[in-house]
Formats: C-alpha cells, sequence, structure tokens
C-alpha cells in the first residue's frame, strides 16, 4: 500500500460542486505544492487556490479539508478537495495529481478497503455504505443505515470471542489433562448451543436483504401476443418492449425497476412460450423458463379467457389482458383473475397494490429495527459458522471439537474482513464506486 490513492467521490455529473478524495502518505506533500502554502488547519474547510505544479498556472480557489493520520475514513493522511463541478476542473486536477509519481487513480472501493486494513471500520459497515449509496427506496435507505449502526458486527466480535475462549478450554484440556484442576470441555457444549440457536435466529431473515435492495422479481409469462409487452412499459410508462402484432416479437427477457409505495419492484418481460424450431427464438425461450424458476410473482397473462390455465402454481397470478374489449368478463372472471387493460391502463392500479401487499406480507415478520438483517455473502458464512458449531457440539475428541470451532471463527473472520484480506475484499469491492 505504497501508493497514494485518488479519485471523485461525488460522481461524473455537472454539478455546483465536485469533491476529489485523495489517500496516504503523499498527502501533506501534494496539498503543499498544489496550494503554494503551509498546510491549513486539519479538520476545518479551508479555501485556497490550487495550481499545477510544473506550470503554476491557477486551477481551481476552492475549498478543503486536511486530515492527519489516523483522523480519517481511511486512517491515513487525507485530503478531500471541494472543488466546482465542471468536468474541466476536476479533469484538471486529475491531470495535477497524476503528474506526482507516487499518485495514482483509486481502484473500485479502495478507500473503504484501506478504512479496514487500518482498522477504521469493517466489512459489514463497508458493505452496508455501499448500500446506502446505492439506494433507491425509502426501506433500502432505513436498510442500509440500520445496518451500519446495529449491524452483524456487533454479535459477530461478541461469537468470536465466546468461541476463542472455548477453544482456550480446550486447549487447556489437552496440555495439562493430567492434572485435576482443568477445565472440562464438555461445560462448553452448553455455551456453543447457545451461540448456534443465536445465528440461526438471525438466519431466518436472510432473503429480507436481496428482497429490499433487489426487489421482488415479478416475471411475465404467457402466449404471443397476450399483450405481455404492452403491459410492461404501462407499468414502466415507458416503450422499453418492442410491441408489435407479430407473434414472438419479443425474444429476449427486458428488464425494468419502478419504486412504487418505497418498495423496489423489478419487472421482467419475457419470450411467449411456444414451440418453435427458430434458434434465437428457443434460446429466448430457454431464458424464459430459467427465469420462471426463479421468480418471486409470475404473472400468466392471457388475452381470453379460453387461454386462462386451470393449474397453476402458487405464486403464480392469473392476469386477464384486453378487458377493454369484452367488458362483460369483469363480472364473470373478476374472482379467477386480475383483470387489467393495456390500453387504457385500467386495473393496472390495482396490480401493483396486489404486488406490494405481497411484499408486506413477506417483510412484515421483520422488525428491522430489532432484528439484524444479513446480505447473501454474510448469510453464507453464518451457514458455515453454524455448521461447524453443531459439528463441535456433536463430537467428543476434543482435538476435532477445536478444530470445528477453528474454522467456526474463520467463517465469522471472514464477515467483518479480519481475514484473506486480498481474496475477499478484492472481489467485494469490485462492485463499490470508485470514490469510495
Amino acid at each position: 500500500m505504497q501508493n497514494t490513492i485518488f479519485a471523485l467521490a461525488s460522481g461524473n455529473d455537472i454539478s455546483a460542486l465536485s469533491v476529489i478524495r485523495i489517500s496516504g502518505k503523499e498527502c501533506k506533500k501534494v496539498l503543499k505544492e498544489l496550494t503554494l502554502k503551509k498546510l491549513p488547519k486539519e479538520r476545518v474547510l479551508t479555501l485556497r487556490n490550487f495550481y499545477f505544479p510544473r506550470t503554476k498556472k491557477i486551477i481551481d480557489r476552492c475549498l478543503v479539508v486536511w486530515m492527519a493520520c489516523p483522523r480519517s475514513y481511511t486512517g491515513e493522511d487525507s485530503i478531500e478537495i471541494h472543488s466546482h463541478g465542471g468536468e474541466a476542473v476536476f479533469r484538471s486536477f486529475f491531470q495535477a495529481l497524476t503528474s506526482f509519481p507516487k499518485l495514482r487513480y483509486a481502484e473500485q472501493g479502495e478507500f473503504s478497503k484501506r478504512a479496514i486494513i487500518n482498522g477504521k471500520t469493517d466489512l459489514v459497515q463497508a458493505e452496508a455504505i455501499n448500500d446506502l449509496i446505492n439506494s433507491q427506496t425509502e426501506k433500502q435507505r432505513e436498510l442500509a443505515i440500520s445496518q451500519y449502526n446495529k449491524g452483524l458486527s456487533v454479535p459477530v466480535k461478541r461469537w468470536r470471542k465466546e468461541i476463542i475462549n472455548c477453544m482456550a478450554l480446550i486447549e487447556a484440556n489437552i496440555d495439562f489433562s493430567d492434572e485435576n484442576d482443568t477445565p472440562d470441555n464438555l461445560n462448553i457444549k452448553k455455551e456453543l448451543t447457545k451461540l448456534k440457536i443465536e445465528i440461526k435466529d438471525i438466519l431466518k431473515n436472510k432473503d429480507y436483504h436481496e428482497l429490499v435492495n433487489e426487489g421482488i422479481r415479478v416475471v411475465f409469462k404467457g402466449r404471443p401476443n397476450a399483450g405481455k409487452s404492452s403491459i410492461f412499459n404501462s407499468i414502466l410508462k415507458k416503450q422499453k418492449a418492442i410491441v408489435s402484432k407479430i407473434p414472438g416479437t419479443t425474444r429476449d427477457i427486458i428488464e425494468g425497476k419502478i419504486n412504487f409505495n418505497g418498495n423496489a419492484i423489478t419487472f421482467y418481460d419475457t419470450a411467449g412460450i411456444v414451440s418453435t424450431d427458430d434458434y434465437v427464438e428457443k434460446e429466448g425461450i430457454r431464458r424464459t423458463k430459467k427465469l420462471l424458476k426463479e421468480a418471486d410473482i409470475i404473472l400468466n397473462i392471457a388475452e381470453n379467457e379460453k387461454f386462462l390455465p386451470s393449474n397453476y402454481k402458487k405464486n403464480e397470478w392469473l392476469i386477464l389482458n384486453k378487458i377493454d374489449i369484452n367488458k362483460k368478463l369483469k363480472k364473470k372472471l373478476k374472482n379467477r383473475a386480475i383483470l387489467v387493460s393495456a390500453k387504457t391502463g385500467v386495473g393496472l392500479q390495482n396490480l401493483l397494490d396486489k404486488i406490494s401487499d405481497e411484499i408486506i406480507k413477506r417483510t412484515k415478520k421483520v422488525n428491522t429495527k430489532k432484528n439484524i438483517i444479513v446480505n447473501l455473502r454474510q448469510a453464507n458464512e453464518l451457514k458455515e459458522a453454524e455448521k461447524n458449531i453443531k459439528k463441535a457440539i456433536q463430537e467428543t475428541s476434543e482435538e476435532i471439537i477445536g478444530e470445528h470451532l477453528r474454522e467456526a471463527n474463520r467463517s465469522l473472520e471472514r464477515i467483518i474482513g479480519n481475514i484473506d484480506i486480498e481474496e475477499v475484499l478484492g472481489n467485494i469491492f469490485s462492485s463499490f464506486c470508485i470514490g469510495k
């Protein structure tokens, strides 16, 4: 970690201000040479002129914050330049910064990675910050804040201490088994059982994070020309899917997201499932079938009463489209299917309300203020930890109990980012923004 890194922390869009973040050992030198002045007072916004190091031409007159190690986000010497937001301005700053031999542009999530390595935060909190940055709905924002303030970090650190204490007792039993005052490893079984129950309780909520952040997955199903693409476009209020009277117009899966009543909903328009010799159409149908298996809700759309199936899955909702053409069907079929018209928009609000009710039904049992919510990565590590703790409880050999507890401890360490730094963090931070 010899290089000092920099990145635009505020995004590339034109705005009144841009924030350029710099972190590393070269910060003092960089700030002095760019401003031609001594360091400003620490952690105070200070107005300074900034110059190109070689030509001394002015880049911008703006505010800067100097943060000395370790009192910064990364735990290193850091600078935040609050420049004007024009693209030419921050590109000029980048040109000036790259003229320093030990400076380079940051990799994705590298600031957070350094913060974890330097003990300023942990991986659970870093993931929560990333979720907060990417939040688009109120529930996503609330969940991210909850995970950051009261997330998995606290119990994981406590569980690790308990496991390490158990491992110490086992080692003492092995090393001093001939002495009368050595602890009996059977005393740890009660503690391990309690720990296992706590982990299992948290794993009950493992699907909540994905449901809130990825959104409920609603997949359109039906014959060609049933009106799937028309309903899809009407809900999204834009022409994402091509609409045509020619059967088989939709050949690939088209995705669209909306924020409805604070909930993220992802809709998928799919190819109609029919027998065909066309290779492209076959591939579209194969993808559709795969997606239908992963769907939270399937909207089985028919344009005529005779195409409504009598047998369907539990998560499959029957939708009768084109009721504007045959209004007599309203009374006849209102208890069997959800009636809509993609053309007039009738029934679409009712459909969205029903999807929203389904989300509430799936999430109402989870109290985010009391329950700890985990993401998929954290849940997988918890499952491994719980599995090894269970094996340790069932085992009689002290050596094997100790090995299972070591494996459980490694899983817990990976949750908060204590081990496998380069491999684990590299994969996770590939989804982070550059300036974080």
